[in-house]
This record gives C-alpha cells, sequence and structure tokens, in this order.
C-alpha cells in the first residue's frame, strides 16, 4: 500500500510538471536522434545509455519487452531517454520519452495520437534495474533488464575490452631529465588494452586516478569549480581490469600509442578503446616529464617539464624530450616483444609482424621517427603532429597519415617540406572546425560537465565534439586495418570521403 501511495503522489507531481512544459525540453532533445532504435547515425551522434530488457503489467496478462536510449546530462543521474514498449504478440507498441532525475523517472507514452503522462521510479541498482511505471490508463507497469551508459562513443566492434598496467623501467638509460640523479633510469607507466570475447557492462574501470583528474582540472584557462572531483567516475570507458584475452590464432596487430606534450594517454580513451574492439591491442604510454601528470603505483608523482623561454635552451629542452619519447616507444615495444615470449596473459597474442604506431601532437613526432628508424614499425598515423624535416630527412618508406586541425591548412611552414620524406602510401586529412586539442575525449566531458560554454571558448574548435571524435576514429580504424590487417586501400579511401569537413591530399 506504501509503494503505491509513492508512485501515486510522483504521478500527481509529474502531471504539474507536464503543465508546467518541463517535459517538452527533453522530447525536443530526444527528437534530435530522429529513431528509438540502434540505428542512430553514430558517425554524427551517438546515446549515451541503452537500456533492454521485459515489461508486465499488474496483473501479468500483457508482457513484452522493452527498449530505451539515453542521453545523460551533467552526470549519471539525470537526462533523457526515449524508447519502445513491444506486446509479446504485438498487439501493444508504445512509444515513450521523457526525464530520469536519479531514480524517478516523468515520461509520456504515446500510443497512437494520445500522449498519455507516467511517472515511474528505479528499485534496484542502474546495471540491473527494477522499474515500476504508472500510468492514468494502462495502471502499473514492472519492468527489468539491463543497463550500460558511458560518456564515451559505444565501441563499434564485437570485442569487449580489458586493460592492464604497467610500470616498465630501462634500466640501460639513464634518466636525461634527472642528469643530477645517481641511478636514476627512465621508467614509464603503460596500459596494455586488449581485446576480450565477452563485454560486461558492469565494474569497469575508472576513466583515470584522482590525483590525474585534478592535473586535468586545472589545465583548465577558466576555473572548473562546479565540476565535483569525483566526475571522472561519470566517464564509465568500456574496459574492465584484467579478464582473459579473446584468443585468436597467430595474435592480434599491435599499435603503441604516444600522448601530446603535457598530456596523458587516458584523455583518449574513446580513440584508443574503438580500435581495441576491432581486433587491435594498443600499447599507450605515459611519459615522464612530457606528460602533464603520472602517478607510479608506490604513489611517486612526476609533472610535466616546462618549456625553456630562451629559444636556444628550449630546442635542447625539445630534442632531449622527443629523442626520450623516441626510445621510450623502441624500449617498451621490445618489452612487449619479451612479453610474446615469457608473460602468462599475452604469450602468442601479439602479432609483431604488423605493429603500428600513432601519437597526437608530441607524440605525432616521436611517431614519424619511429617509423623512419625502427623497422618493426610497419605504419604511423598522427593527430595533429608537430614534426620538423630534418628528424626524418631519409625519407619514411612506410604508410603514414597525418590528422590535422583546420588552421593547418594554410598556415603550417613545414608541410611540404615533410610531405615530400614520405615514399610510401600518404595521406593528409585536415579536418575544417577541429583545433588541436580537438583530438582528445576533452570535448566531450565538457559537453557534459560544462554544458553552458562553447567548447571553442575553451580551445576545441567548432565542430562538435561527438562528431569530431567520430571522425577520428572511423579514418584511425580505416588506416590500421588497411595497413596492418591488409583490408583494400579502397575500403579507406570510402571512409576518407564520409565526411564532407575533411580535406584530403593522398600519395599512392
Amino acid at each position: 500500500m506504501k509503494k503505491c501511495f509513492i508512485i501515486f503522489f510522483i504521478s500527481t507531481l509529474s502531471i504539474g510538471f507536464f503543465n508546467l512544459g518541463f517535459l517538452n525540453i527533453g522530447a525536443t532533445i530526444a527528437n534530435n536522434h530522429h529513431s528509438t532504435n540502434s540505428n542512430t547515425d553514430l558517425l554524427t551522434d551517438w546515446f549515451d545509455g541503452k537500456f533492454t530488457g521485459q515489461w508486465q503489467t499488474y496483473s501479468s496478462k500483457n508482457n513484452g519487452i522493452v527498449s530505451a536510449y539515453f542521453n545523460q546530462l551533467r552526470n549519471p543521474d539525470l537526462g533523457i531517454f526515449q524508447g519502445s514498449f513491444i506486446g509479446s504478440n504485438k498487439d501493444f507498441i508504445s512509444q515513450f520519452r521523457g526525464y530520469f532525475i536519479g531514480k524517478i523517472l516523468l515520461g509520456n507514452l504515446f500510443q497512437g495520437n494520445e500522449k498519455l503522462p507516467f511517472c515511474g521510479i528505479v528499485t534496484s541498482n542502474l546495471q540491473k534495474p527494477e522499474i515500476t511505471i504508472f500510468c492514468l490508463k494502462i495502471g502499473l507497469l514492472y519492468i527489468n533488464g539491463t543497463y550500460e551508459a558511458s560518456f564515451l562513443p559505444p565501441l563499434t566492434g564485437h570485442y569487449g575490452i580489458g586493460v592492464q598496467t604497467f610500470h616498465m623501467i630501462d634500466e640501460n638509460r639513464p634518466e636525461n631529465f634527472t642528469e643530477d640523479i645517481v641511478d636514476d633510469f627512465r621508467e614509464v607507466m603503460v596500459q596494455i588494452w586488449y581485446p576480450t570475447k565477452y563485454y560486461d557492462p558492469i565494474s569497469r574501470v575508472d576513466y583515470m586516478d584522482y590525483n590525474t583528474f585534478q592535473w586535468l582540472k586545472g589545465r583548465s584557462p577558466i576555473p572548473l569549480f562546479t565540476i565535483p572531483n569525483y566526475a571522472y567516475t561519470y566517464v564509465n570507458p568500456h574496459g574492465h581490469l584484467s579478464p582473459p584475452i579473446a584468443e585468436k590464432e597467430g595474435g592480434y596487430p599491435v599499435i603503441i600509442f604516444s600522448h601530446g606534450y603535457d598530456g596523458v594517454y587516458q584523455i583518449y580513451t574513446s580513440l584508443i578503446e574503438d580500435l581495441v574492439s576491432n581486433g587491435f591491442i594498443v600499447v599507450s604510454i605515459n611519459h615522464p616529464y612530457i606528460a602533464g601528470i603520472i602517478v607510479f603505483p608506490d604513489g611517486k608523482t612526476i609533472y610535466v617539464s616546462s618549456i625553456p623561454n630562451s629559444y636556444k635552451e628550449a630546442e635542447k629542452w625539445r630534442s632531449i624530450a622527443l629523442r626520450s619519447v623516441v626510445d621510450d616507444a623502441k624500449f617498451v615495444l621490445s618489452e612487449i616483444e619479451e612479453m610474446n615470449s615469457t608473460h602468462p596473459d599475452f604469450m602468442g597474442c601479439f602479432d609483431l609482424s604488423k605493429v603500428g604506431m600513432y601519437g597526437h601532437s608530441f607524440g605525432g613526432g616521436a611517431t614519424a621517427i619511429c617509423c623512419y628508424e625502427d623497422e618493426r614499425f610497419k605504419a604511423g598515423l598522427t593527430l595533429d603532429g608537430f614534426f620538423a624535416s630534418k628528424d626524418i630527412s631519409g625519407g619514411i618508406k612506410k604508410p603514414f597519415l597525418m590528422m590535422m586541425a583546420e588552421n593547418r591548412i594554410d598556415q603550417d611552414p613545414y608541410f611540404n617540406d615533410i610531405w615530400e620524406n614520405f615514399t610510401a602510401d600518404a595521406y593528409a586529412v585536415w579536418i575544417n572546425g577541429s583545433e588541436h586539442y580537438s583530438f582528445t575525449d576533452v570535448g566531450i566531458l565538457l559537453k557534459h560537465l560544462l554544458p553552458a560554454i562553447p567548447p571553442k571558448l575553451l580551445g576545441f574548435g567548432d565542430i562538435d565534439p561527438k562528431r569530431m571524435v567520430n571522425i577520428t576514429k572511423s579514418i584511425e580504424l580505416a588506416f590500421f586495418e588497411t595497413y596492418l590487417k591488409g583490408n583494400p586501400i579502397n575500403s579507406l579511401v570510402v571512409t576518407l570521403l564520409m565526411f564532407p569537413e575533411i580535406i584530403v591530399k593522398s600519395k599512392l
């Protein structure tokens, strides 16, 4: 009786909300997706969450299936949804739209020309919720099923994602940033992202640790005091800690990833996860003194080294830093080769005949040098990479693709010199509306956490952050599938022609 009273009370409130037009806002936003099924144009946008389950009426005489798609707002407890109820005999079909506020649902059912207000309450955890809905005309509906959501894009491949993190020390290489410290060897933090057989939406790994998130908040040009210190827990990436790798004869192609100056690999999660879901192993590196922050397992924390003000000292710093990143990538690849023979979780899982590398900004420059110097790297891709022709003066004889921000179409004095140094298949892709930091997850996160501030004001360009991420990861995937998996070049060309925002130059 108490439960029914609570539901009736909420329903009365919900009707008041409807009269105020509160839910019309949610309906308008939901309408932008045009559909209540999974065929939403994922090249343009995506839903943040999905619910699938079963429903039945109070009397259990009617039942069927229900599916719903969600977009979260500033946190996972607030958002809009739309979906459909279908009866077991398909004699009952109803579309619905509404809001969720914590565990309370408020919305409208649409049956023919009728719009029927409803309210509901979630009575268990969000991953496997049980929901009771009350509609004046229909009565009580009981729903149970599974729910998953992420601020990051849904995976396009059929694999789940496992992650393992490693602290690697190169005892043959002194740390060039601490020459005054005896026996300080170069050390890096590495995360291996690998395909798994099953995808489990529950118990995902955190997007990043608390200290790294505080560093990320501090990089904003404006104070972000409205974002909670624990907001990194809202993101919900798709990775899981240490599940078994999906077995594959011959192993998976391997891609080394290198972040930009004052970055960390965590802010490229969306661009890494999608590759992994499509059957690649990605090995991401956080480079000390080039990364914005690194937190080691013992709690030791290293922050980025500032670039000197004087030109001469800045060039010396650049030389040391770039060589450190290049040698980190080579060292980590050697460690992967060893793990392929000895590590119990990864023996035989790396296809070392198919190794690629990609990186953003500074990591893009290191990618070019690795492909130039080391025959183990078979293909390279850069995300608004910065490098000079003197670093690759002998020419890169590997397939290479450069994605670049819009302002580099006419303002990059080094492009022609660099372009001449590619002697294999090469592609230059400029993305209209993008800026340097558009090639990260951060624009997506800010659209959730700071929805009132245009991304351009924070350095993320005019292009919608979701659109930017989808363009970037689609091109990445097509490139590496062509040059590490042997897909026809035409499949890459088709991908490049899909997006009107890009300008392409090629050398085949």
